[in-house]
């Protein structure tokens, strides 16, 4: 290779270099800072050549094998050009890949053995002469085929580079400032990707506790006494652990936390109320913490085979309605190095919430009615005897202050009975609760003073 056509070549390939894309016209190459100074009068014409990459994949892996693609040089003049010198050039956009990171080789036209292509250092991206001292002859619209093969290091960053294949032509039958020309292939995109895929590892889930409830009652009265219950805490993970400990409602809908009143046990023997917790994994439950605002903390140490048991109450307030309900306790783990948080749960507890007992309620009178008032115990009458019942039997719940002495009727069907209201997991709500029963017996009695009345005024 001539001395002037290298420094050509190395221009070219400077300006590839440091803006990581190809020069896509030869004048900008010689007006670039550093290309070499042409000959006084020198023009630099469009090539006769074209070349063209074949074959080059869209990605290479570092550190992988070597990846095999074609340049093809082909005369498009009606007579024999030259090509003085070639080059293939790796253009850096920003990776920071050095030439060490990068092995060319290459075999001739014609040729089958591979040799490596000569470094010409660069200290962004690759440049590589091809066939430094050969001259290479193409007769009018004949072709020449270098086979390529490029092996990328392991320790290469991954990302785009540039690479594309230059080469310096003269035209012997124009005047000599007008011979040399620069042909070009084009500059695709090649991925580098990295040597090993990275991967995340999924954290080992943290140790947990068993926990189970004892003593959750079947039954709670809308406005009705607190009860208690337990929650119990095992740990047989092997290994000591940090419990957050966590109630949950669960029920068709969400229950209003304002209608509860659940409250824990503390380590110093104070009762303390339970917040609400922030996990909304299931919008119809209701979580519970047990841990008040600026109270305490929920977080306690549960050594390996060790027990630890929670005492806590729970109550609703009296305009709480009537459903069935489940609770479950979790047993959340504090993480270590390496895992991720997990909790274990209890068995649910099914319970139902009765609605609070209604005041005593007397039959009134029409106002609008002009029948004759209804028979008292010495008038005979064709209506119903109705049963008198007490509040407290009525209800199923005990006799306020309130209630001493009153009375109320109510009248059942004959089949009418109250649902068990047990727990377990198949408890259900009752089937008729006291105040049905109240209001079903007034009803009734209505009714029957009204046909009384009207058949003593059919008699007169």
């Amino acid at each position: 290779m001539r001395p002037r056509h290298r420094r050509f070549l190395a221009a070219t390939a400077a300006v590839t270099l440091a803006s990581g894309l190809a020069v896509v016209e030869a004048p900008a190459v010689f007006a670039a800072s550093g290309a070499v100074t042409a000959e006084r009068g020198t023009q630099v014409q469009p090539s006769p050549v074209t070349v063209a990459l074949g074959g080059l994949p869209g990605t290479v892996k570092a550190g992988g094998s070597p990846v095999e693609f074609t340049a093809t040089l082909r005369n498009t003049a009606d007579h024999q050009v030259d090509v003085v010198s070639s080059a293939f050039v790796i253009g850096d956009t920003g990776t920071g890949t050095r030439q060490s990171q990068f092995k060319l080789e290459y075999q001739s036209p014609g040729g089958a053995q591979w040799q490596d292509a000569k470094v010409n250092a660069a200290t962004v991206g690759a440049f590589w002469e091809i066939d430094r001292s050969a001259t290479l002859r193409l007769a009018a619209g004949a072709e020449a085929v270098y086979r390529l093969r490029l092996t990328v290091t392991a320790d290469a960053p991954a990302g785009r580079v540039t690479p594309g294949f230059d080469a310096n032509v003269e035209d012997p039958t124009l005047p000599r400032e007008q011979r040399s020309s620069l042909a070009q292939s084009g500059w695709p995109g090649l991925v580098i990707t990295p040597a090993v895929t990275p991967t995340t590892q999924a954290p080992t889930p943290a140790a947990t506790a068993d926990v189970k409830l004892e003593g959750v009652p079947a039954t709670f009265t809308a406005g009705g006494e607190v009860k208690p219950f337990k929650l119990v805490f095992t740990n047989n993970s092997g290994r000591d652990l940090r419990v957050m400990p966590t109630i949950v409602f669960q029920g068709e809908t969400e229950l209003p936390f304002e209608t509860v009143r659940f409250e824990y046990q503390g380590p110093d023997g104070a009762w303390l109320p339970g917040g609400p917790g922030g996990n909304s994994e299931h919008p119809a439950w209701l979580y519970m913490d047990l841990r008040p605002s600026g109270v305490g903390s929920d977080v306690f140490a549960l050594p390996n085979g060790g027990t630890h048991t929670i005492n806590a109450r729970l109550a609703f307030t009296k305009d709480a309605a009537a459903r069935t309900e489940s609770l479950v306790a979790l047993a959340g783990s504090l993480p270590g190095a390496g895992e991720s948080g997990a909790r274990s749960s209890s068995q649910k507890a099914d319970f139902t919430i009765v609605a609070a007992a209604g005041p005593s309620v007397t039959p009134t009178p029409d106002p609008t009615s002009s029948a004759a008032p209804a028979p008292t115990a010495a008038q005979p009458s064709s209506a119903p005897v109705v049963p008198v019942i007490p509040v407290a039997q009525a209800t199923g719940a005990s006799p306020s202050p309130a209630a001493v002495g009153s009375q109320v009727v109510a009248a059942a069907a004959p089949d009418a009975r109250l649902a068990s209201t047990g727990g377990g997991s198949s408890a259900a709500p009752m089937a008729i609760t006291g105040v049905t029963a109240i209001a079903l017996g007034v009803g009734i009695l209505v009714v029957a003073w009204r046909r009384n009345r009207v058949r003593a005024g059919a008699g007169n």
